[in-house]
């Protein structure tokens, strides 16, 4: 798939199926992802936008781009480093910190523990943005344009609002909590 935003992939779905014979499969997969998106939409709408970065990569740092940013905004939030469906620029640490940030998104490509590890190695640096919130998520259901997108817009939603969606039971997250000079313990699935 060669795509760049969560709706263009949702439309990929459907050439997909048409392309090798599965149309009615297609479509009734699209229908379900875009239900569970509008379920999202539903719980958090009204509600206020706390301001995220996702990073994709810490070193250097990297903001999340392409299809995350319009994720965030799904899941109730404002993404203040990306742009939907564009490549993800590199930013410098100082500027993460100017964008006053109250959610911190760790989501490089690999496993949860990658995330996790990875962001442990920078939590000087992370906990110095001044998010009141930093979680570690398996980077994984962010990488590639597909169906799993979905159950990160749902995971997000939780991150954002917790109080108002449910975590999904597929994708792992780990809440490392700032301002503390340690992340707490506890994985959240």
């Amino acid at each position: 798939m060669r795509v760049a935003t969560l709706s263009e992939m949702l439309e990929e779905i459907v050439r997909l199926g048409e392309a090798t014979g599965m149309e009615e499969h297609a479509h009734e997969l699209r229908g379900e992802l875009e239900g569970r998106l509008a379920t999202v939409r539903a719980a958090v709408a009204g509600t206020g936008a706390p301001r995220v970065v996702a990073l994709q990569r810490l070193n250097p740092p990297r903001v999340a781009g392409f299809w995350v940013p319009e994720m965030i905004s799904i899941a109730g939030g404002e993404d203040v480093a990306g742009d939907p469906g564009l490549n993800p620029p590199a930013v410098g640490w100082g500027e993460l910190e100017s964008l006053r940030a109250d959610v911190v998104v760790v989501m490089p490509e690999g496993s949860l523990g990658d995330a996790e590890a990875q962001a442990m190695e920078l939590w000087e640096r992370i906990a110095a943005l001044g998010a009141t919130r930093i979680y570690a998520v398996d980077g994984t259901t962010f990488a590639e344009p597909g169906p799993r997108l979905v159950d990160g817009v749902e995971l997000l939603g939780h991150i954002l609002h917790p109080d108002l969606i449910d975590p999904p039971g597929v994708v792992g997250f780990k809440a490392l909590r700032a301002p503390a000079s340690r992340p707490a313990r506890g994985t959240h699935r």
